[in-house]
C-alpha cells in the first residue's frame, strides 16, 4: 500500500515538472516561429530572469514583464512589444531581437 502511495505521487510530481517543461518549450518554439532568423534568442533568459528558471524562481525579466501571459489559446502576442524597449537600454525590442540582443537585459544592446 506505501509502495503505492509513492508511486502515485512520484507520477503526479513527473506530470507536473513535464508540464511546466512544455509550457516553456511551446513559448520558446513560440517565439522562434515568429522570429526565424533569431532562433538563438528562443529561451528561457529572453524572458527570464534566470537563464534556467526552476519552479519558485520563474520571475521574469522586462521583456517577460512586458510580454505577460498567453492568451487563452496560449499564444503570445509578440508584436504587441516590439516597439517597446522594455528593458530601458535605448534600444526596441524589436530592433534588439533582430541584432540577436536579448530584449530584455539592459546590459545586451
Amino acid at each position: 500500500m506505501k509502495s503505492s502511495r509513492i508511486t502515485v505521487l512520484a507520477a503526479i510530481a513527473a506530470l507536473g515538472l513535464s508540464t511546466a517543461a512544455l509550457a516553456t518549450m511551446d513559448a520558446q518554439k513560440q517565439f522562434a516561429a515568429a522570429y526565424p532568423d533569431s532562433k538563438a534568442l528562443a529561451k528561457c533568459s529572453t524572458c527570464h530572469a534566470k537563464a534556467m528558471p526552476k519552479k519558485g524562481e520563474a520571475d521574469v525579466n522586462a521583456y517577460g514583464k512586458a510580454l505577460g501571459k498567453p492568451d487563452a489559446a496560449g499564444k503570445y502576442d509578440f508584436a504587441k512589444v516590439e516597439k517597446m524597449d522594455s528593458d530601458a537600454d535605448g534600444v526596441s525590442n524589436l530592433d534588439e531581437i533582430k541584432k540577436g540582443t536579448n530584449p530584455g537585459d539592459p546590459a545586451s544592446k
